[in-house]
Parts: C-alpha cells; sequence; structure tokens
C-alpha cells in the first residue's frame, strides 16, 4: 500500500526534523532546556505546564509519542490531498513550503492555544473560552519583532515539515506500484 508507506515515511522524517532543531534550539542559551524538557513541553498540549514538567520521563515519553503522532496526521493529509489533486506532488517545493506556513499557523495559532498548554493549564471548558483563546493567539499575529515569526516559520514548519512531507509524497507517488 503506497499511500500507507508514503505517510509513516513523511511522518517519521518531517518529524525527526522538528523535534531534532527544537532540542538543538532550545538546548542552547538563551533556553538551555534538556531535551526530557523539549519532550514534556510536548506533552503538556494534554496535562498542561505543571504536570507535564513535574512528570519526568513519562510525560517526555508521552511528549515524544504526541509529536511524531502530529506529524504523521500531517503527512496524511498532504498526502491524501495529493492523490486527489496530483498538482502538489507536479510542484513539491512550492506546495510543500505553504504546507509548512499553514502548519505553522495552524499550530500556533488555532491548536496550542486550545490545548492544555495554554497559560490556564487546562483545555477550554467551553466554545466561549475557546473563542476567547483564539482572539488572544490571532491578536499577537503581528509581533513586534518579526525574527521569531520568520525563523520560526519559515525554517521549521516550512523548510523541515512542509517540505520533506511533500518531496516524500513526490517520490513515493510517483513510483510505479
Amino acid at each position: 500500500m503506497r499511500t500507507g508507506r508514503t505517510i509513516w515515511i513523511g511522518g517519521l522524517v518531517a518529524g525527526a526534523l522538528d523535534i531534532l532543531y527544537a532540542i538543538i534550539v532550545y538546548g542552547m542559551p538563551p533556553f538551555g532546556l534538556a531535551p526530557q524538557q523539549v519532550l514534556q513541553s510536548v506533552a503538556a498540549g494534554w496535562v498542561g505546564r505543571t504536570d507535564s514538567m513535574a512528570g519526568g520521563w513519562p510525560t517526555a515519553l508521552l511528549g515524544l509519542a504526541t509529536h511524531f503522532g502530529i506529524a504523521t496526521c500531517m503527512a496524511a493529509a498532504f498526502v491524501l490531498a495529493a492523490r486527489r489533486w496530483p498538482g502538489l506532488v507536479a510542484r513539491p517545493v512550492l506546495w510543500g513550503l505553504v504546507y509548512g506556513f499553514g502548519l505553522y499557523v495552524a499550530m500556533n495559532y488555532v491548536v496550542a492555544p486550545l490545548s492544555a498548554a495554554h497559560a490556564s493549564g487546562h483545555f477550554p471548558a467551553d466554545s466561549s473560552e475557546a473563542f476567547a483563546r483564539l482572539s488572544e493567539a490571532f491578536s499577537a499575529v503581528r509581533p513586534k519583532d518579526n525574527r521569531p515569526l520568520l525563523i520560526g516559520t519559515l525554517f521549521t514548519h516550512m523548510v523541515l515539515v512542509g517540505l520533506p512531507i511533500a518531496l516524500i509524497a513526490r517520490r513515493e507517488l510517483r513510483r510505479p506500484a
């Protein structure tokens, strides 16, 4: 089954590149986080920051599984779309970068604000709280210093996630079965 293999490879490659980048970048000053802490920050989306950081390796492993699960879902969405619209794999660099940008927006301005990683430490209790969190997140789209936005968008999500997924999709979906 070519589609399943493509999704699996895309998720593993994008997930590995992204988490390796995070471990390296957040391991250096000014952050100085250990790899365990980087992985725990991902698990915070499920259990909140305080419980995640107090959870040791179990929450770090939850973060690792979550990270690769999300990357695989990202790959699945692109691969399934590419099977329907072959133009996505005809121009994988363009569409991979565009997809990566969309992933950045979704993760930073929708998924994270609606998760337990939010400052409240819990998922939204109702739709009004969810709407308030999304409004707050999108109001911060214009940061005072654009460098973190540019680096975060262009490098991690566009180049290390969207682009590899698109290139793998092109390679795998164009191979004879």
